[in-house]
């Protein structure tokens, strides 16, 4: 057992977190982002609905044309090589990639008027996931996305997360429920993050002044493969390792509380806090509950199969499992046929005639893409959860409605002037598009919407007083959105 010196804890505080950083790296506890700095915050929302959100980010900006907004009348040069199909509403097309989709039309509503300042991936991308138009310094946002701000307010409520194996209906869950965690009242429970981000999901996002509290829990890997496994729930040492240096930040903790400098009652609330939040990072390395959430393999091979064995696939179905286990805000950065997922070039829907025949990449992605979502769908449909969860698929903007050629190659470039959004469940009015663009996909025609209007909405679905101000870094109070109105048609019984 190591000699604990007065040396050794010169300047507490900060030695001690120094202490913990360099002890605990390896085991793996400091591979847990986001678990071991969960704080329990004490205000409450009593009123507010804690429904989840799944973020299904399509980065690199969706053509609107080749998915919910084609426009079979245009010339050639406009509404390119790939047909409209009629859906289950009236007079509504989709892109003929989409079937499925084209089936369940009337169970999802689809923006079509969406459109933004930017064209720009940088900037466009913070527009559109914080809500604060241009306020970016190089790559970063001055203003935390709406994941980091989910988190900041579940955090906000009474009960601090969500337990494994805790869920609103028996049928719920599957795998999860046998945790073996005992419910009686004073036994610790396991608990899954807030927030969990599957392959990078809003890399160009961040909680900015909220703090890394609010990071995501990242899940990298491809899950769709066998050997697929959450790096951060692995011990990289031995349990007796991990003994050993348990230990030793116990006795590191007795003589920081004999410290009469260190007697405070604060003083006192932190440690007994980051007693807790270590216990939740053990319980997340030692137990099974958490583990459950991420195996795929307890899933019956029909539902995997139906969301479909591919990347995107079984990204939806992970999403899914970690929402019905409690997680609060699930993204994903959903690019269905892997480019841009596991390999460098991580172009994803940045569909330009450089990077590739938009036509024939869109008939690979299209089924993939189809049968993902609207697997998720009909899933959290069958388990009762359209109410409870909600689901957003968008990008930063939509694509040229002039098809670009590039050396006989044809592609669309950035459009920050239209874009789509479909939205599933989250108590919202579903079976309508709302908002429509003229005869060529240039622009609104009616029902003009920004996306502070569908963050204001995504907000108000979630229970989040969207006009709530936080304190920033210098210490100037800021509103969640500087801006935008809940969708009417999409909030109004």
């Amino acid at each position: 057992m190591p000699i604990i010196t007065e040396r050794t804890i010169m300047d507490f505080d900060l030695g001690r977190r120094a202490f913990i950083r360099q002890s605990l790296a390896g085991v793996g506890i400091l591979s847990l982002p986001h678990v071991l700095r969960l704080r329990a915050e004490a205000a409450t929302s009593p009123g507010a609905r804690k429904r989840s959100l799944i973020l299904l980010w399509q980065d690199g900006g969706p053509s609107h044309f080749e998915t919910f907004d084609p426009k079979p009348e245009a010339p050639v040069e406009f509404r390119g090589e790939l047909a409209a199909i009629q859906t289950t509403l009236p007079g509504i097309e989709f892109c003929e990639v989409l079937p499925r989709l084209a089936h369940l039309a009337h169970r999802f509503s689809v923006i079509r008027s969406l459109h933004q300042p930017s064209s720009d991936h940088v900037v466009g991308s913070h527009n559109v996931l914080t809500g604060w138009d241009g306020e970016t310094e190089g790559s970063k946002s001055r203003y935390p996305d709406l994941a980091s701000v989910v988190s900041r307010k579940r955090a906000e409520e009474a009960e601090g997360g969500a337990q494994i194996g805790e869920s609103t209906d028996p049928r719920l869950a599957m795998g999860l429920k046998k945790s073996g965690v005992k419910r009686d009242a004073g036994i610790a429970r396991q608990e899954v993050p807030r927030y969990v981000d599957i392959s990078s999901g809003l890399h160009r996002g961040g909680p900015a002044f909220l703090g890394p509290v609010h990071a995501p829990f990242a899940v990298a890997g491809d899950p769709s493969k066998p050997d697929f496994v959450v790096q951060n729930l692995r011990m990289k040492g031995s349990p007796t390792q991990l003994e050993t240096r348990l230990r030793m930040l116990q006795d590191l903790d007795q003589f920081g509380r004999r410290k009469p400098d260190l007697a405070s009652q604060d003083f006192a609330e932190q440690m007994q806090a980051t007693d807790a939040f270590r216990g939740q990072a053990i319980d997340l390395l030692t137990g099974s509950g958490a583990a459950r959430a991420f195996d795929l393999s307890r899933e019956p091979d029909r539902i995997r199969q139906r969301y479909g064995l591919h990347t995107s696939g079984q990204q939806c179905l992970l999403a899914r499992r970690l929402v019905e286990a409690g997680v609060s805000v699930v993204a994903v950065r959903f690019c269905p046929d892997g480019r841009g997922d596991y390999e460098k070039t991580m172009i994803g829907w940045d569909d330009h005639a450089v990077h590739g025949n938009i036509f024939e990449i869109m008939r690979q992605r299209g089924p993939q893409f189809d049968q993902s979502v609207s697997a998720l769908i009909e899933d959290l449909s069958d388990r009762g959860l359209e109410d409870e969860v909600l689901v957003v698929v968008a990008g930063e903007f939509g694509r040229t409605p002039r098809v670009h050629v590039h050396k006989g190659c044809p592609g669309r470039e950035h459009w920050g002037p239209a874009g789509c959004a479909l939205l599933f469940g989250g108590g919202l009015n579903m079976g309508q598009v709302v908002g429509s663009t003229n005869d060529k996909g240039e622009q609104p025609r009616d029902r003009p919407l920004d996306y502070q209007s569908l963050l204001a909405t995504i907000y108000h679905s979630l229970g989040i007083n969207f006009a709530h101000t936080f304190v920033n870094s210098v210490g100037r109070p800021v509103p969640i959105l500087p801006k935008g109105d809940v969708i009417r048609e999409l909030v109004q019984g």
